[in-house]
């Protein structure tokens, strides 16, 4: 089996149902964690993360204010990372007492931190793009020092424009488009700075609407898409 830490979000998370027939398994999970405040950690002291209720999401935001993800990705020990940018659409926030921390609902609207927080840097913005092309750096400095530089691959599935009766809901195909043209500058930069960018095909890419366990989103696929992104996964290796 192949060892595989995932960093970004449920579109490469919920792929795993499927790892066994890939000879994949799961051996760390990070999500919710923007490759800005992977490297700009603020103090976790000043936040009560008792206000989240669900454990999963309480430590996935304490490991984004501590910028754990190197952290987790040593002690995992993975042969391989499979990478995806979703939760980067969330933006960052600077927090006013130095670090920045990704711009989930648990930070902004549970009120974790005490006091406001400082302005937003959202998605696709050139200042954001900037501070993620540094993220990105230090990030491939992190990986090269344990030995991965070259086992980073990063998962470019497209959100899905159509759901699985064929159908393209324009709300939701409208967010897709959005997502998909501004990822494009993120996805090509890392390949560039030597990450592994896995693409399936946009007609490849189909939205379950009814019966996925999150909900009809045009990044939560039917399961010939995450068998797609795995097969794709399994040629570039």
């Amino acid at each position: 089996m192949t060892r595989v830490f995932i960093y970004g979000s449920c579109v490469t998370r919920d792929s795993v149902t499927w790892f066994k027939d890939y000879g994949l398994e799961m051996v760390g999970y990070v999500a919710r964690q923007s490759l800005i405040s992977a490297y700009r950690p603020s103090n976790s002291s000043e936040y009560d993360f008792s206000a989240i209720k669900s454990n999963f999401q309480s430590r996935m935001c304490k490991g984004d204010v501590e910028g754990n993800l190197r952290f987790e990705i040593q002690r995992s020990a993975p042969d391989v990372i499979f990478w995806d940018l979703c939760d980067e659409r969330l933006g960052v926030r600077i927090v006013k007492s130095g670090g920045m921390v990704t711009q989930s609902r648990n930070h902004v609207a549970e009120g974790l931190h005490p006091g406001p927080f400082g302005r937003a840097l959202l998605f696709g913005a050139d200042d954001h793009f900037e501070l993620w092309n540094r993220g990105l750096k230090q990030f491939m400095s992190t990986l090269d020092r344990l030995g991965l530089s070259d086992r980073l691959y990063l998962n470019a599935t497209p959100w899905a424009m159509k759901d699985e009766f064929g159908n393209e809901q324009s709300a939701l195909a409208k967010r897709a488009k959005d997502f998909n043209s501004k990822a494009e500058r993120y996805l090509n930069l890392a390949g560039e700075k030597g990450a592994q960018v896995v693409r399936t095909r946009q007609d490849d890419a189909v939205s379950q609407s009814v019966g996925h366990k999150w909900g009809a989103a045009p990044f939560h696929y039917t399961e010939g898409t995450y068998k797609a992104m795995l097969s794709n996964l399994r040629d570039a290796m």
